[in-house]
């Protein structure tokens, strides 16, 4: 049970109307925020009316300021922002749904501005018309506006889509505007398109150095009226479903992330012949997403002894697990093992160790580690702090040899910074001793004793590491 001084709507209506009343005065003294959300309360409670015209008045308030939001009040802004929001959805959405659509359309549309003004590195005011946009979708679901009038706001709503806000607009108005609507409103954005972009002229005075940094940093983020048409055309032809003005609307079909991305569409539009002939022309390194739509287009096509031909090729190439797990789950019994230990004996000469390593540890095949460690010894970097550490803990039950290999790597790369750290290289060296005294067979590696003599002679000069292991 918690305890009566837990803070909790339960515990507070003990202390009864009368002291939270005063309570709230004495903490609301002083912040305006906390001021501004109490009077709204109190609207709500005269009339639904009131409080849709106090969001109303601050919305109009915030959306036509101009003055920069800096770190300094981005904390007491951002909670303010976010307050209307909730007030719309929680409180008039509920009472009248129709102000509340209209409130959320004004919230949405002061996005740009504010992103302007705001100094938002944590992303926290991005995420609140992020939110907003997502809002609408149940307030409007249910008001059921008409669609011409809808047409106006999304159209609207995604030219002034400045940084990214309300890119998800779109797919989320998408089922309210239909086929025709979303039409509508892409023969809008390319009017628009043909307009000029008018910025207004930037002021005479002078400007630190810091103001100006401070602008050129927001107008790199800030998308051109083009870049801003085109993200809005390419989300109306994936709402659409219409794959063929996605892939003009494409710059460059043969970057395999975009022939990727459009080969996926084609494929859900059941044209994999089309989607294999997309992937097939792209160009340059080509990156696991598009290794794994290839794949689904030669299953499409029926063409599986290719598929597992590219499956055993992208393996060969990138160590992936989950390929070779899917390779060899294709195979018929008994062949799945030949494979399998193909596949091992590839990874034990694959060029990067380190790679190797890792998927051999990750498979995992503790053996097949042991061994590449003893075999390309010198190869292994001890300076590598994500797999090396890891392989050593693992192959010390089993492999004291291999694991003995790793730490001395490691204790080795550590002494040799100037920034070592010494606890960890004596605790590296204490846990190599303990190993060696289980190896009876070196394999031609230097006894514990003959590796210590070597350290000493090297390492003569680090007594804060001497200190601690002897």
């Amino acid at each position: 049970m918690a305890s009566k001084t837990t803070l909790n709507e339960t515990n507070l209506e003990a202390l009864g109307a009368e002291r939270l009343a005063a309570l709230l005065m004495e903490i609301s003294a002083g912040n305006a925020n906390a001021k501004r959300r109490l009077r709204m309360e109190l609207a709500g409670v005269e009339s639904p009316d009131k409080l849709v015209h106090e969001i109303r008045k601050r919305l109009t308030s915030i959306g036509n300021a101009t003055t920069n939001i800096g770190w300094r009040s981005l904390k007491a802004f951002k909670a303010d922002l976010d307050s209307q929001r909730r007030l719309i959805v929680d409180q008039v959405a509920k009472a009248s749904p129709g102000d509340a659509l209209d409130l959320m359309w004004t919230f949405v549309f002061m996005g740009a501005s504010v992103m302007e003004r705001a100094t938002d590195k944590s992303g926290d005011v991005f995420a609140i018309f992020q939110q907003a946009c997502e809002d609408l979708e149940p307030i409007a679901t249910a008001v059921r506006p008409d669609v011409q009038g809808l047409v106006e706001k999304v159209a609207f709503a995604a030219l002034i889509n400045s940084y990214g806000q309300n890119d998800a607009l779109i797919p989320i108005m998408a089922p309210l505007l239909g086929p025709d609507g979303l039409k509508e409103v892409r023969k809008r954005l390319l009017a628009s398109g043909k307009t000029v972009e008018t910025r207004p002229a930037p002021g005479s005075r002078r400007m630190s150095r810091w103001r100006r940094g401070r602008m050129q940093q927001r107008e790199a983020l800030r998308r051109s009226r083009p870049r801003i048409i085109h993200q809005a055309l390419v989300e109306i032809a994936d709402a659409l479903g219409d794959v063929d003005a996605y892939i003009e609307l494409q710059p460059d079909i043969r970057l395999p992330d975009m022939a990727a991305e459009a080969a996926e569409r084609l494929l859900g539009a059941g044209r994999a012949e089309e989607a294999l002939a997309i992937l097939d022309k792209a160009r340059g390194e080509k990156p696991l997403e598009w290794q794994t739509i290839r794949l689904q287009a030669l299953e499409a096509l029926n063409r599986n002894d290719d598929a597992q031909a590219f499956r055993l090729e992208v393996f060969h190439q990138t160590l992936n697990r989950d390929v070779l797990k899917a390779y060899l789950k294709r195979l018929p019994d008994f062949d799945d093992v030949e494979a399998e230990d193909a596949a091992m004996e590839f990874v034990l000469k694959y060029p990067d160790v380190h790679a190797a390593l890792a998927f051999l540890i990750g498979w995992p095949s503790l053996d097949s580690a042991a061994k590449l460690v003893v075999a390309r010894s010198r190869d292994i970097r001890g300076s590598d702090e994500e797999i090396v550490p890891v392989a050593a803990e693992k192959l010390s039950a089993r492999y004291p040899l291999a694991a003995l290999v790793l730490l001395r790597r490691m204790l080795d790369a550590n002494l040799s910074r100037r920034d070592s750290d010494v606890a960890q290289a004596a605790d590296h060296y204490d846990q190599s001793q303990r190993l060696a005294a289980r190896i009876d067979d070196f394999a031609g590696f230097e006894s514990q004793e003959s590796y210590t003599t070597e350290l000493r002679i090297q390492h003569s000069r680090r007594h804060d590491f001497w200190t601690l292991v002897t």
